[in-house]
């Protein structure tokens, strides 16, 4: 009988050590965070809370301001080339760019530049919105929302002394 306890609380021992060796999984805003920012969008699938609408509309507008930075530099490129040109010769050899003074070749092609300029920047902003949004659902992953959060607001009538104010009183349950 001695043995028999000798070995139930060993056994109990080796159990209680591996429960204690394994631990629980923490959700990390930090590896979030660098998953967002190697692989737009891996972050919000890391977190999986919305990740399915979320990563299109980063991919839809990323590409569309990849898609308007191409387009505005080839249009730039254009432009460019045919202002060089117009200054070099005097003239084009593309009637399409001999119906514009020089001023206009010149200003036409900073707005191209511009706009293209633009669009690195928007793309900047969206990636790092993107980084952002996953940093900031990480740390609220394990957040208890409870039900029974409310705030209330009701009219007030307050009495102090001869003198009587109204307000609003908030209240707050949780």
């Amino acid at each position: 009988m001695q043995a028999q306890t000798g070995s139930d609380s060993s056994s109990a021992k080796i159990e209680s050590a591996s429960t204690d060796t394994i631990k629980k999984h923490e959700h990390s805003p930090k590896t979030a965070t660098l998953l967002s920012l190697a692989i737009p969008g891996a972050g919000q699938v890391y977190n999986r809370k919305n990740w399915w609408w979320k990563v299109p509309v980063i991919y839809g507008v990323g590409g569309a301001l990849v898609y308007s930075a191409i387009f505005y530099q080839n249009g730039y490129n254009q432009y460019r080339d045919a202002y060089k040109e117009r200054l070099l010769y005097g003239t084009n050899q593309d009637p399409q760019y001999n119906r514009y003074q020089t001023p206009t070749l010149q200003s036409i092609r900073d707005s191209y530049r511009d706009a293209r300029d633009m669009s690195y920047v928007w793309l900047i902003v969206v990636y790092a919105l993107q980084a952002t949004d996953a940093a900031v659902e990480a740390h609220f992953f394990d957040f208890n929302m409870n039900e029974n959060v409310s705030l209330n607001v009701q009219p007030r009538i307050f009495y102090a002394g001869q003198n009587n104010y109204s307000g609003l009183q908030f209240t707050l349950k949780f």
